[in-house]
């Protein structure tokens, strides 16, 4: 949580951690828009996520799940109900015989950095991914040919009704930009399990992070208030990029939303813009490139809270 905004914890009773009422969101995203949360916390353990998720269903509250805030699009309203910003908790990452358990909180570069300073090759394309671990295990997040579906064991989550699953790899079903976990948005990943297969020298896994960030830095637009790719590719024809391009939108702006000039699946916010501009802006992109390739393109971006019914 920032420290710049002075306000000041509620307290819960069964929760440790600090609760805010009518926390901004907006500087918790990389887009940096979004209304404020009715109510904020950030669970210390699981013992908070029980009583934070049951007190917001006694009271008939929505509960929202939020990590580094990329991907995401917090409406100019905010979020009713209950928040969990997991950014700063489960923080978890052991090293077992060939595998490695991971709490959800965990940032991508920081696991990709902590494995390769011991030598496990096979996470490096993580580096420069902005997210979390639980959710990029929901989207199965992944660049330069890799992804974590790849190299997933096992997910614990918990559930509407308050119970701790845990699934295989074939019951969270990871593909392109998707698995079953994202079509069950009020299930929230608390832990992830990755298996360890490539040991090599920390020195070689270093220089591949730097190539794989360079080519990233020469591909994508350096601004910092993007969410990273707003559409997924499209499984057969042209990735998303190329169809926005070649649809004449590189560089269409609506207010301070403009989608780059570097790479036109990404969309910044040029300083102000608001959570409506990026919907029309997106949904213009939509049937832009609909009208002239025929070819529907899916967000990649989740839109809160209607994304979450």
């Amino acid at each position: 949580m920032t420290r710049k905004l002075k306000i000041s914890p509620l307290s819960w009773p069964g929760v440790q951690g600090p609760v805010y009422r009518g926390y901004p969101l907006a500087p918790l995203t990389t887009w940096k828009i979004g209304g404020p949360a009715e109510y904020l916390a950030a669970p210390q353990d699981m013992e908070d996520v029980f009583a934070l998720l049951w007190l917001a269903a006694s009271r008939g509250w929505p509960a929202f799940f939020l990590g580094r805030g990329s991907n995401v699009l917090i409406a100019d309203a905010g979020l009713p109900g209950v928040t969990l910003h997991l950014a700063k908790s489960f923080q978890k990452v052991e090293r077992q015989a060939d595998s490695v358990r991971v709490g959800a909180g965990v940032a991508l570069p920081r696991l990709a950095q902590s494995l390769a300073a011991r030598g496990q090759g096979g996470f490096e394309f993580l580096a420069g991914i902005p997210g979390t671990v639980g959710a990029a295990v929901r989207l199965n997040a992944g660049a330069h040919g890799g992804n974590l579906g790849q190299r997933l064991k096992r997910v614990w989550a918990v559930t509407p009704e308050l119970e701790l699953k845990e699934l295989t790899v074939a019951e969270v079903a990871p593909g392109y930009r998707t698995s079953r976990l994202l079509h069950l948005p009020h299930w929230l990943v608390v832990e992830a399990e990755f298996v360890l297969t490539e040991e090599t020298s920390p020195a070689v896994i270093q220089e591949r992070r730097r190539e794989l960030l360079e080519a990233r830095r020469a591909r994508q637009p350096a601004h910092p208030r993007t969410c990273g790719s707003v559409f997924k590719n499209p499984l057969e024809g042209p990735p998303a990029g190329r169809l926005i391009e070649e649809a004449g939108l590189k560089g269409r702006s609506l207010g301070a939303a403009q989608v780059s000039r570097k790479h036109a699946n990404f969309i910044i916010n040029r300083g102000g813009a608001t959570a409506a501009q990026m919907e029309h802006l997106m949904a213009d992109i939509e049937a832009s490139v609909w009208e002239k390739f025929g070819i529907r393109l899916e967000r990649e971006v989740v839109c809160l809270p209607q994304d979450m019914p």
